[in-house]
Order: structure tokens, then sequence, then C-alpha cells
């Protein structure tokens, strides 16, 4: 296998890059660029890098090495720590790819080496882009968790059992002509009927995993000049969006990405719900009630000097806010009365969101589905079960749980699945 190498951090606007080497010539490509001394694991070393042409110094680096089989990749591990000049990074590069049997990594080909040597299973290796993007403490802990090999054990665990219940069905195929005992038969029944609840239970998830990773969506909906576009400059505390006395002046939907109550929102403005013949105006509202019927969350926002509110678009899930109080207040007015010119009972309006937020993604403490094809994998697992009986011929009874063994060993990597690893390690990035 050719040795790997590439830059594993951002040399913009930053102070030290790093490039990474991987693979049996790790030692040899140190000493290409002038590393003096042997490499020792777990050392960091102070190194002079040098053009091997001209013998002229480079950089001045701090060298980090990790002996095969303990590194990330399972290999030898090189970590070289220079200045973040773009020349300097250049210049190694070039060192680098004219050494024999060395290339530049193709993007997640660091992972998927950690992968391939059984550093980590796919559900730990699908964790780090995770990760490494997570902008909220509800995705940081997901993917921790993940990474940790939390939610692959629990698949892992599910695959053993498989087996385990796999080898007494076989062993009746090697031995026809004798009848299994009852207690066998009993036992393979209830192991495969409380297998298949627990994976259906933990498919029963809401898709929490999913929404911590992908964020919420709000959408705020409501009437012409009932105060959307000024909620949502509240809420993001910039002028995102233009507040105007004119109606329609809100004509595509704006939004705006915050963290509320630890979990990542994408907040929408639309356009005012009303009757009109403008044909710009018709495709706004269009795509208002198309983000309302999507909306993990909507707050409806009433105008408290004309109240107008729309049955067909409120839900379990729905806020209504009636605004402009101070300009007309009613003790029958609908929702949270609030006022945006006068701050009047904005914190209510805050505190309720956050509420909502919590009731669609609690506190979790057991390891979510964060991929769709677990989910995917995990359904067709499901129907195997369910297909599973021993009233039929035992080869076909052997198959399914041979099926759903398999379903589950795509998650992890447990079986033979080059076609996809392509696909999955294609989504990192380089150096990772």
């Amino acid at each position: 296998m050719t040795t790997i190498f590439a830059p594993i951090t951002s040399i913009v606007k930053s102070g030290v890059s790093v490039i990474r080497i991987s693979g049996s010539q790790t030692t040899q490509c140190l000493r290409s660029l002038g590393f003096k001394g042997e490499a020792q694991h777990q050392k960091i070393s102070f190194q002079k890098i040098r053009d091997p042409k001209t013998n002229e110094i480079i950089d001045e680096v701090l060298v980090s090495f990790f002996q095969n089989p303990h590194s990330f990749t399972g290999e030898d591990v090189a970590e070289i720590s220079i200045h973040a000049s773009p020349f300097i990074l250049k210049k190694l590069l070039e060192i680098l790819s004219q050494q024999k049997n060395c290339r530049l990594a193709e993007a997640g080909e660091f992972s998927k080496r950690a992968f391939l040597n059984g550093k980590m299973d796919l559900v730990q290796a699908e964790a780090i882009p995770d990760l490494i993007a997570a902008e909220t403490n509800a995705q940081h802990k997901q993917a921790l968790r993940q990474l940790e090999g939390k939610l692959g054990k629990i698949y892992e665990d599910w695959r053993f059992r498989l087996i385990e219940i796999s080898a007494m069905l076989e062993a009746a195929i090697d031995f026809p002509d004798e009848d299994l005992p009852q207690n066998i038969i009993d036992n393979v029944e209830a192991n495969v009927q409380k297998l298949r609840h627990e994976i259906a239970s933990h498919l029963n998830d809401k898709n929490i995993g999913q929404k911590i990773k992908n964020g919420l969506n709000l959408a705020i909906i409501g009437a012409p000049n009932s105060g959307k576009s000024s909620l949502i400059n509240f809420l993001a505390q910039s002028e995102v969006a233009i507040v105007s006395e004119v109606a329609g002046t809100t004509r595509d939907v704006v939004e705006v990405h915050l963290e509320i109550a630890g979990v990542a929102v994408k907040i929408s403005d639309t356009a005012g719900l009303r009757e009109t013949e403008d044909k710009i105006e018709i495709e706004g509202i269009r795509r208002a009630l198309q983000k309302a019927s999507s909306a993990d969350i909507k707050i409806f926002m009433v105008d408290a000097t004309n109240p107008i509110l729309r049955d067909d678009l409120i839900d379990e899930n729905t806020i209504i806010v009636t605004n402009k109080i101070d300009q007309n207040f009613t003790q029958n007015a609908a929702g949270i009365k609030i006022s945006l010119t006068k701050n009047t009972n904005t914190s209510e309006l805050l505190h309720k969101l956050e509420e909502k937020i919590r009731e669609i993604i609690p506190n979790q403490t057991s390891p979510l589905i964060t991929q769709e094809r677990y989910r995917v994998a995990l359904k067709n697992a499901v129907e195997n079960l369910e297909e599973f009986s021993l009233q039929k011929n035992i080869e076909l009874a052997a198959e399914d749980l041979r099926m759903t063994a398999r379903e589950i060993g795509k998650i992890t990597g447990k079986i033979d699945i080059d076609n996809i690893l392509d696909v999955i390690f294609s989504r990192f990035c380089i150096g990772k």
C-alpha cells in the first residue's frame, strides 16, 4: 500500500499548518526532508526541514511520530507542524510527492485506512466529519458519543446475537433427520422477537438524532405587517430582514441560522399570507406555505390591530404570537402577547421557544440514529425478522437471519462492503 500525505489543517489566517504522513515509507519521507536522528514513538522533535536538492533550510518545524499499530490509521504516522506559509506548504508537498510509492491522500483516506486497519468501525468513522462540523452543544455531544463507539456497540451486539441464533439453526440444517428440541425452538423464537422489538424501538426515535445533526427548521408565518421580519431580526439580533409598513415587502424566504437551547435552528421569515394578484408575491406565498408544511416549529404572527389567524396552519408545534399589543391591547388576543417595538414580553416568547425545542429534542443519554443509511438498513432488518418463522422451511428461516445480520453489518462495516466505502469516505475533507 502506498504512503499518503496531506495537510490536515487550513493555512488561511493561521500561524501553524500540519502535514500528516501515513504508511510504510513515513520514516523515509522524513529523511527526505532532512529529519535528523531516529523517529521515536509518541515523541516530538524539533527539526530543520531542508530542500534535498540545494540543502537550503525551508522551515523550522515540530515533528510528531506514531509507530504502527499505535496510531490513528494503524500505520506509521508522522505529523509535521510548519509555519502556515503557502510557499512552505507547496514546497514540502512537492518534495513528498517525488518520493517512491508516495502520493497525496484522497478525501477521507486517513479515516478509511483507520477503518481498514481495525482502528474504528464505520459508525465511528462517520462521526468524525460530524464532530468537525459541530456548531452546537447537542451536535458535539452526539458526535462524540458516536465517535466513542457507543452507537456502533449497539449494532454490533445485535449482529453478534443474530449470529448466535443462526448457529442454532445451522446445526439443525447440518442434521436434518433430527427434530429441533422444543426448548431450542422456544429460545430461538423468543430471541428473534426480542431483537425485532429492540430494533423497532430504536427506529421509533422521531428522527431526533438526524434533527440534532441537521438542525431544526422554524418558519415564521402570518399575515403581512404582523411583525414577522421584526421577529427574525430580534431573534438574530441583527438586521437580516427589511422591516417596512408597506405590505408585501417580504416576497422570498429570508433565513438565518442560530443556536437556541443548545440546538441548531434554521429560522425562515416568509412572505405575508394574503389574497393577491401579484405573481411574484404569489410565488413568495407558495414558498411560505411550503416552509410551513416542512417546519419542525411554526411561529404564527398575529397583528393585534388586525388579527388574522389561519386554523389550517395551526398544529401542536405552532406557537401563536400576537404582536403590537402596545397599539391595541386586548385580553382576548391569541397566544403570547408581545410588542417587538417596546420589547414587551419578548422573554416569555423566548422561554416558550426554548421549551418547544426541548420538547422536540429532549436531553439524550442513549445513542441515536444519525445517518439515513442506518435507518434504511435497520428497517430492512426489521422486515427480515418479521418474515422469520420456524413454521416454514428451516433453510429459509436461517436465510432471514443471515439477511438481517448482513443489514446490520452494512452499518458497522462488518461485512464485505467495498462498494459503499468509497461513497462514505468521499464525503470527508482532505486530511481526514
